[in-house]
């Protein structure tokens, strides 16, 4: 009761300066106040809810340290009248704040749901990789995850052509708030895919004679190729040129994908495998579907291919997250001899 007395006093003698002479300063002081910033420390939820009064907020902002003094905060109020507009929620506060964010964040509504789920999808996921992540996190089982992303009907529901979701999850982190199902998912993450596509991209690509799934496929070879964006477009122009060439493209990344149970080491066994369809030193042409998920550079270095003449490929022997790139064999052949003298193993730099 005397806290409440001594609060209460506090407040009329605080108003009562207000009104005297001392006003305009008082409102100055009050103006300068609501900018000046506080740290927080961590996360701070604020809870507000219906009904609660304006002493009860103000109180809760003092004890968790996001106003210097309560009264304050009461009289700034009680001068703009906006607490009726404020509206009741958990309000989230980080890093520092002023009574004016405060003020903006209640008013506007920003309420704080925190999330139930988040998925990070990294460029060139397979579908294995994120099914094994998804079932992880108990968004479905493994067996119901794998099934689903095969199904027809479902991916055909998604607008995709292919005969899997493969490649169209687009490589992004996906959040939620509540708790989604499999397939809610996967329609997130497809709208997402296609979102992200560059405008005009499905026309672009009719012009050059090449459907969607046929450059969602190359993509992701581009995107599990390199991880340097200025190397995009030499590897697409060296696919290309492989196979306007019909010659095999030679891309370790998707004989990779297509060992079922790849250990980490790619065996000389795996390379003279015929019924691994994936097999691009064996089998001409692009592979069957698309090996990961694709960003929208590797898509656009499709339309937007250098036009230098390479025709090959290797880790530079100096910097092995960068690859050198040559016109002739000849050419290739010598760095291909600096790589091994190097003490280099050039396993899955493609294009040799």
């Amino acid at each position: 009761m005397k806290t409440i007395l001594k609060f209460a006093l506090k407040l009329f003698v605080f108003v009562f300066l207000l009104a005297a002479g001392g006003g305009f300063a008082c409102l100055k002081y009050l103006d300068r106040w609501a900018l000046t910033p506080l740290p927080v420390e961590g996360e701070v939820l604020v809870a507000l809810s219906p009904g609660l009064p304006l002493r009860g907020l103000a109180a809760q902002l003092k004890e968790k340290n996001l106003v210097s003094e309560a009264l304050l905060f009461m009289v700034w109020m009680k001068i703009n009248g906006d607490y009726p507009k404020f509206e009741a929620g958990s309000y989230l506060f980080k890093d520092s704040v002023t009574p004016m964010m405060i003020r903006n964040k209640l008013k506007n509504g920003e309420t704080y749901t925190p999330l139930v789920l988040q998925v990070i999808v990294p460029e060139g996921f397979t579908l294995k990789m994120l099914i094994n992540r998804l079932a992880t996190k108990n968004v479905g089982k493994f067996s119901d995850l794998r099934r689903l992303v095969k199904d027809q009907k479902f991916v055909r529901s998604l607008g995709v052509k292919g005969s899997s979701l493969e490649g169209y999850i687009y490589p992004a982190t996906y959040s939620f708030t509540k708790m989604p199902t499999s397939q809610e998912f996967f329609q997130k993450a497809v709208k997402t895919f296609y979102e992200k596509l560059p405008a005009g991209y499905e026309s672009n690509l009719a012009k050059i004679g090449f459907t969607l799934d046929q450059a969602v496929t190359m993509a992701s070879l581009i995107e599990l190729e390199t991880m340097q964006e200025a190397e995009k477009p030499m590897v697409a122009e060296v696919i290309f040129s492989r196979l306007s060439a019909n010659e095999a493209l030679g891309i370790d990344a998707a004989i990779i994908y297509g060992i079922e149970d790849y250990d980490g080491d790619l065996k000389w066994k795996d390379l003279k495998n015929k019924n691994n369809l994936y097999n691009t030193r064996l089998h001409r042409g692009l592979p069957p579907t698309p090996i990961g998920s694709v960003s929208s550079s590797s898509l656009n270095a499709i339309l937007n291919p250098t036009k230098v003449g390479y025709y090959y490929y290797v880790v530079d022997s100096r910097d092995k997250t960068h690859h050198v790139f040559s016109k002739t064999l000849a050419e290739h052949n010598e760095r291909v001899r600096k790589l091994l003298k190097a003490g280099a193993d050039s396993g899955g730099s493609s294009g040799n």
